[in-house]
């Protein structure tokens, strides 16, 4: 699903959109984009309103910390979002929802 034009996604920040019903957090890397769930699973705060530090955003009510890439914690435990696969074609950015089986990555 069409999400934006990537011109208009703010370099190294999040930001959220509601797609078929659900809240997903969208960042911008230079040219490629990264897509959570933006709910955090620990109390709720927006992830798309935390701060991304290299490919790693922390919720900003408990700094709670998940790598956009994957959904996992930076260490590999805790807590985990669901990540969505993004595409971006000739300038604009495209949210696939449909969940990837994270072992066989398909």
């Amino acid at each position: 699903m069409f999400v934006a034009n990537l011109e208009d996604l703010p370099q190294g920040k999040g930001r959220v959109f509601k797609i078929q019903g659900k809240s997903v957090a969208v960042f911008r890397i230079d040219d490629r984009c990264f897509a959570i769930n933006d709910i955090c699973p620990h109390q709720g705060a927006s992830l798309g309103k935390g701060r991304l530090k290299g490919f790693v955003v922390a919720c900003p009510w408990h700094h709670q910390q998940f790598d956009i890439r994957t959904g996992f914690g930076p260490d590999g435990g805790g807590y985990c979002v669901v990540n969505y696969d993004v595409h971006v074609t000739k300038g604009q950015v495209f949210v696939c929802l449909k969940k990837r089986d994270w072992l066989s990555g398909e």
